[in-house]
């Protein structure tokens, strides 16, 4: 364990050096920004002005899930590369030649990138939710727990592309993760969309035909982050199938890990 530890440090260490990342990290401090105008703004709707905690709570909301999204795609970008880089440099010889096994080198790793990336992420919605407390006043339950929940899905995301840039093109990795991430959001979103009330009254029979079972196991990344929604707004929370998404984003988690293990032992180096 103490050589996983260190592989840990050692890539989260690693990550920090990367331009790509200290890019990232500009553009996501100029994102918070911008969302912070947002706040002190006047807003009306037919007619009747919007009381500052209000509109600060639905501009929460919003940032919770965008800063989520460019996460995503941050993450994707950042995992592609780290198995081609090491071995192009030696990286991976050096580790391997040490009294380091594989499965403790790949999971090093992927930890060591989830842990940077979750924490940059709690950072952020942490600065948010800081944010709507200086300006309103009143706090928003659940919205970091909201955060924790959705490092899941990030999680989830750097396994899939570690895992798949052992046979596939870098980008190509990064870019199929996503895809599994956007046929997620049009199936779970489309279920969603057809079981809200105001969908139902217009359209009695919209939700009343059972989901694909194809549908209920597939990763359920799209459903998480709704879950992660209601935890902030305190609402019901309408799951797609019977297992709870964290759950079944987890277990996907831990059936890509082992595939990512044993590929990574018969890999030539």
């Amino acid at each position: 364990m103490n050589n996983l530890l260190k592989i840990i440090l050692y890539t989260i260490a690693d990550q920090l050096r990367q331009k790509s990342f200290l890019v990232l990290l500009g553009i996501s401090v100029l994102l918070v920004l911008t969302i912070r105008s947002c706040y002190g703004g006047s807003y009306n709707v037919n007619g009747r002005q919007l009381d500052n905690l209000t509109v600060a709570w639905q501009a929460s909301r919003i940032a919770f899930q965008v800063i989520c999204i460019g996460m995503f795609l941050m993450v994707a970008m950042l995992s592609m590369k780290i198995f081609g880089r090491d071995l192009a440099d030696g990286s991976t010889v050096l580790f391997l030649s040490r009294p380091v096994v594989r499965w403790q080198y790949a999971l090093g790793r992927v930890l060591g990138v989830w842990i940077l990336s979750a924490g940059f992420m709690f950072v952020l919605h942490t600065t948010i939710f800081c944010i709507t407390w200086a300006k309103t006043g009143g706090v928003i339950p659940g919205y970091l727990l909201a955060s924790l929940v959705s490092s899941i899905n990030i999680l989830f995301i750097i396994v899939c592309v570690f895992l798949l840039t052992l046979y596939l093109p870098d980008f190509i990795s990064a870019l199929a993760t996503l895809g599994i991430v956007i046929v997620g959001l049009v199936s779970e979103g489309g279920y969603l969309l057809m079981n809200n009330t105001a969908v139902q009254s217009m359209m009695p029979s919209a939700g009343a035909a059972n989901p694909a079972f194809w549908r209920i196991i597939y990763p359920k990344i799209f459903m998480l982050q709704s879950y992660c929604g209601t935890l902030i707004s305190k609402s019901e929370f309408t799951n797609l199938g019977p297992v709870h998404p964290a759950l079944n984003v987890l277990l996907y988690i831990c059936l890509l890990s082992a595939l990512l293990i044993l590929g990574f032992n018969k890999k030539e180096i």
